[in-house]
């Protein structure tokens, strides 16, 4: 899951009598250095535990959200914008580590929308939407990584498309749950994050539209970009302009990605711990 920004067009040179004025900075990179405490003391917390497929994706997610941007080295991708122009801020290294814990998000929410059908609407066709949330993710990230590589902001909206679908399916399931009287912490944390998530995901889909590159897909077009690997992953521009961080598209989304997001996981399997099941896909049962 990420953010683009719109490419700019360079202005005329202002003329002599008007002095050029600085772009909007923004400190909320920075700031979001201190998301590294929540989210070790989330980790810690989840250590004494079985390493079930649970506990192990959550640790995994919140792990990485600890270094991973914006927390230690925050960065945006296609323009390689970095806080800290530091090799651990490459756009390589740091997608290798998301699409890890993006893919272990999707099947803890796979794996818990399983285990709430066996114990509520029995129905095969949630088990059928739970089991394809994996590999929609994969999907998303497949896109992600051709944007990065080919040089193509536009390929982010196909990335963001999965995600906005994703999170249909998995708000859709549990309302099912919800209509057959399942009120638990688990449902409900589903349900608020898609009730905030969807409608600002139509706002990113649609300022995403806007890039100027939308309709330059063609493979041919783009191949050249496949030349550029070595400047895409590693190559780094360090600012602090707030633009180049999304504005408030990318704020609110570093704010929620990395500060609320790992809650969101570690209470899950803190909720599976008080009721003393783990995950056992068709045979942990959940009213």
């Amino acid at each position: 899951m990420s953010t683009v920004r719109k490419r700019t067009v360079p202005s005329p040179s202002p003329d002599s009598t008007t002095a050029p004025t600085e772009p909007p900075t923004t400190i909320i990179p920075a700031a979001m250095s201190i998301g590294v405490f929540p989210n070790l003391y989330l980790f810690w917390t989840l250590l004494h535990l079985p390493a079930t497929t649970l506990t192990t994706c959550a640790r995994i997610f919140i792990g990485i959200n600890a270094f991973r941007p914006p927390c230690i080295f925050p960065n945006r991708y296609n323009d390689n914008i970095v806080l800290h122009d530091t090799i651990l801020s490459s756009i390589f290294f740091t997608r290798l580590l998301a699409t890890l814990s993006e893919v272990s998000w999707l099947v803890m929410l796979s794996e818990v929308a399983r285990d709430l059908n066996s114990g509520t609407a029995q129905c095969d066709i949630i088990d059928l939407l739970a089991d394809i949330l994996p590999p929609i993710c994969v999907i998303a990230q497949c896109f992600v990584w051709s944007s990065i590589i080919l040089h193509t902001d536009s390929l982010m909206f196909y990335e963001e498309f999965c995600w906005f679908l994703l999170f249909v399916i998995n708000t859709g399931i549990n309302m099912v749950f919800l209509y057959h009287g399942n009120y638990s912490i688990l449902v409900t944390l589903s349900l608020v994050h898609g009730v905030l998530y969807l409608p600002w995901q139509i706002l990113n889909l649609k300022f995403i539209l806007s890039l100027d590159d939308l309709l330059c897909l063609c493979v041919t077009s783009r191949f050249p970009g496949l030349f550029r690997v070595e400047e895409s992953g590693w190559y780094r521009k360090k600012s602090v302009v707030r633009e180049d961080w999304g504005g408030w598209i990318g704020e609110s989304w570093m704010f929620c990605y990395w500060v609320v997001m790992p809650v969101w996981l570690a209470t899950i399997v803190w909720e599976y711990e008080k009721m003393g099941l783990y995950s056992q896909v068709g045979k942990t049962r959940i009213r």
